[in-house]
């Protein structure tokens, strides 16, 4: 409302990215900045969508986690939030606190069949967490599920081998290091 075409237009805590998209829609050019980075992932969902339309606008997203040492500094719920949301292109669970053991979900829209997510923000992830996990994946009646963590331990790998040969059902170990790399199919 009050610049010119061509003017810069700085948003320092830019959420969505409302003026972000309304000062490209305007001509003016733009820097968006958030600690959040799905915050980030919105904006950048939001401007694809309205940059599909228009040739030779190019952005640069700078400061989003990229190595496994950056991912562990994220506060618990954007950690979980880049793992559901971003990596693994989920629906997040609506609740923060008292999910029930699934902090995603994949519906039968995405899948097959659902499926839920479990995000552990810590190493060596035992056969305990696989335990309570399955407990979730049978309340929820989910056949199939993912666990993300930095690392599991031998025992987890053991439970989940159990779970399949006794219960059916399929839970897969996912690390962090896995998603940033991308080397094998997550789903």
């Amino acid at each position: 409302m009050s610049s010119n075409k061509n003017d810069v237009v700085a948003d320092f805590f830019c959420g969505c990215g409302t003026t972000i998209a309304v000062a490209q829609q305007l001509g003016r050019r733009w820097v968006g900045v958030d600690i959040s980075p799905t915050a980030i992932k919105v904006i950048q969902r939001r401007l694809k969508q309205f940059l599909g339309a228009v040739e030779g606008v190019n952005y640069e997203v700078i400061g989003m986690p990229t190595t496994v040492e950056e991912v562990r500094k994220l506060e618990p719920f954007e950690f979980q939030n880049w793992v559901v949301i971003d990596k693994m292109r989920a629906n997040a669970s609506r609740k923060k606190v008292g999910d029930m053991g699934l902090d995603g979900y994949y519906p039968k829209s995405i899948l097959t069949e659902e499926a839920g997510i479990q995000v552990k923000q810590s190493d060596g992830v035992g056969r305990n967490v696989v335990d309570n996990f399955e407990t979730a994946l049978k309340r929820a009646g989910y056949k199939k599920g993912y666990i993300v963590a930095f690392s599991f331990g031998k025992g987890a790998y053991e439970e989940v081998a159990r779970i399949k040969n006794k219960e059916g059902l399929e839970i897969k170990l996912i690390t962090v290091k896995d998603l940033l790399e991308k080397k094998k199919p997550i789903i």
